[in-house]
């Protein structure tokens, strides 16, 4: 592990059945790094984010922050839970519960995942919701909000756990264009804070803007990665050429 690494990833593998999906995945995130993982659909980056906090278990590699080592075949529940209060993830498709308000959405994984009291979940609740700008929103139901303001409060959840790591996955990808910006916005007032980001993301422009070293993957492994600038307009790799040609002429798939 680099010693000034937030995280640490050696040799993760993940498959499903016969399918192998991870292959031998070896990454270092520095404190206040903001990456941004590319590349075609179904090739492995959203499994990728879910391996590093146990959303899905990898078949092995080993994930390092801090003092917290996670193996697969030694991790215990504790383990598993100390990573996730060092991470926090933000879904593409919200994962709001549509029983709780915005508040109790966000409360409910301080209690649950920082171990954190009813009142200091609340008041902590609430001062996220005024930064993501859904503070007259505290009462409101999910079905009652935009899919951009659902986003934003899955964000505001995020926010609040006051993780090591924020794991975004393609967070746009579920929301009709006119929502897009608003949660983009949000993305870069968090990223100005120097918070670590992994961000999976098809919006090209913004992942030149925010980044601070783009990964292209395909085919469960990282093919290249650097600077957005040196990456996006100059790839070494034939593979990565070809889907930055197929985006620039179809847009973000």
């Amino acid at each position: 592990m680099t010693s000034n690494a937030a995280i640490s990833i050696t040799g993760l593998n993940k498959s499903f059945g016969t399918t192998s999906v991870l292959k031998d995945i070896s990454l270092d995130i520095a404190p206040g790094e903001r990456v941004v993982v590319i590349g075609p659909s179904g090739t492995g980056k959203s499994t990728l984010l879910r391996c590093l906090n146990y959303l899905d278990r990898p078949d092995s590699g080993t994930i390092r922050m801090g003092d917290l080592t996670v193996d697969p075949a030694t991790a215990s529940r504790s383990d598993i839970l100390a990573l996730r209060r060092r991470t926090s993830f933000v879904f593409q498709n919200y994962a709001l519960f549509a029983n709780k308000t915005a508040r109790e959405n966000i409360t409910q994984a301080l209690i649950t995942v920082k171990g954190q009291s009813k009142a200091d979940a609340l008041a902590r609740a609430d001062e996220t919701l005024r930064e993501t700008g859904l503070a007259d929103k505290a009462d409101s139901y999910p079905a009652a909000l935009s899919g951009g303001q659902q986003q934003r409060v899955g964000i505001g959840r995020a926010m609040a756990l006051d993780a090591d790591l924020m794991l975004f996955d393609e967070p746009t990808s579920a929301l009709d264009p006119e929502w897009v910006g608003e949660v983009l916005d949000l993305m870069r007032r968090v990223a100005e804070k120097r918070q670590t980001m992994l961000i999976v993301t098809h919006e090209m422009q913004f992942a030149r803007e925010i980044a601070d070293r783009i990964i292209f993957m395909s085919d469960g492994q990282i093919i290249e990665q650097g600077k957005p600038e040196k990456l996006l307009e100059s790839p070494d790799d034939p593979r990565t050429q070809s889907f930055l040609r197929r985006v620039a002429k179809t847009g973000p798939n």
